[in-house]
């Protein structure tokens, strides 16, 4: 009796532990997604395709695309059929990509019963497909161009050697090991480029969390002449960012293109006319106005771009090298527009904005105060006139006295 109870709890014991021990048809559902290379026209459309193999039957398909951690995040629904095939065409006008950047993209399967599946993630490298690039590489720069022949590329990348010298020394600032630079043949081709609009007057963009730089050097005499332009203004941005990405995000607009044009090894002579023309019709710019951003239109935007050029220039020429490191010292601190500049100047941005206007627009002020006083001038002497004329008439008809 005692044998037989002890042989039922056994045998009780048995069948429960093989009721809790999982079948491993029912653990998981399997779900297995094998992606094709996705196929684009820059700019235009982008296709990804890929089968899905899945025991459960599919309620709906996402596609996630990221191009970093601080990029927004797409999500797509994709269409599929019983067979497990998947499609998606993304209109890349109304979503655009950043150019020569390297996609993440994965799936998200969910299944009528509820279960959620999450693929591996895969990349593809999105780049400006509609030209044959050329390469020519020069640590750590790789220039790429498709208008022109060998000699050309070289000059680009001894102007952008030369452009990284001027660079660090203008500032205690650090280089990528890698940085690739693409040269379009018109501003219009670099637009086209990059997802932004509106802004038609730009010719050249640096993207620091890619490590990339675009620039326009159209064919004729100007060419090296833009090249010299350009290109080191664009590295400036980058090895901002890289030396200090804090520091990057905080700078004042004024301070980091003044920067990034102070390393010009050709500067624009437009921006002087610009100014000078701009204070004679009192539409200068204050620099308080221009620490966040620059106008959009193309007008204020070239404007600000000169007098951002022009200031950093004078705060070079009055504080030097350590004056403009302790600049980008106090902003790394996280220091406000003009909470900077009297910290690291021992002044207020006010002060030496009206020093810098004095010191380069003093030849146009002295004539525009003329101009001014010219009419209260003239007036003056026409009403002096009159007495002056009736004192002379006086005197010339009053009779001489006669000597006895």
């Amino acid at each position: 009796m005692c044998l037989d109870r002890r042989t039922h709890l056994l045998v009780a014991l048995l069948l429960g532990m093989i009721v809790l021990i999982p079948r491993s048809g029912q653990a998981q559902v399997a779900y297995e997604i094998i992606p094709e290379e996705p196929e684009y026209t820059f700019g235009d459309r982008l296709n990804f395709r890929a089968s899905l193999q899945s025991a459960e039957t599919i309620d709906e398909v996402l596609l996630f695309i990221q191009i970093s951690e601080e990029s927004d995040l797409q999500v797509h629904p994709v269409s599929f059929d019983r067979f497990g095939n998947l499609s998606l065409e993304i209109d890349l006008r109304e979503f655009p990509l950043i150019a020569f950047s390297n996609a993440q993209y994965w799936y998200q399967i969910n299944s009528v019963s509820g279960d959620v599946f999450t693929s591996p993630r895969y990349s593809f490298y999105y780049t400006d497909n509609r030209y044959q690039w050329r390469t020519l590489t020069g640590e750590p720069f790789t220039i790429h161009w498709y208008q022109g022949d060998l000699a050309f590329g070289e000059d680009v990348l001894n102007v952008a050697l030369e452009g990284q010298r001027s660079t660090q020394d203008l500032l205690e600032i650090f280089f990528p090991s890698s940085l690739d630079i693409y040269v379009y043949d018109s501003a219009q081709a670099v637009q086209t480029a990059l997802p932004i609009g509106g802004q038609n007057w730009i010719a050249g963009h640096a993207d620091p969390m890619q490590g990339v730089i675009l620039v326009s050097l159209p064919t004729g005499p100007e060419q090296l002449l833009e090249m010299e332009r350009q290109i080191p203004h664009e590295l400036m941005h980058i090895a901002l960012n890289y030396t200090d990405s804090h520091a990057y995000a905080n700078l004042p607009a004024w301070f980091n293109e003044g920067l990034a044009s102070l390393v010009e090894l050709y500067p624009n002579p437009e921006y002087q006319v610009l100014i000078e023309s701009a204070f004679e019709s009192e539409e200068l710019l204050a620099l308080a106005s221009l620490c966040q951003s620059f106008p959009n239109d193309p007008q204020g935007g070239l404007l600000a771009y000169a007098e951002s050029a022009s200031f950093t220039q004078f705060l070079y020429d009055q504080f030097g090298r350590p004056g403009l490191n302790r600049l980008m010292a106090a902003y790394a601190s996280g220091m406000s527009c003009e909470r900077g500049i009297e910290e690291a100047l021992g002044s207020n941005l006010a002060s030496l904005e009206a020093s810098w206007r004095r010191e380069n627009l003093a030849g146009l002020t002295l004539t525009k105060s003329i101009q001014e006083f010219l009419p209260w001038l003239i007036l003056l002497l026409v009403v002096l006139a009159g007495p002056i004329i009736l004192a002379v008439v006086v005197i010339s008809k009053k009779p001489e006295r006669s000597n006895l």
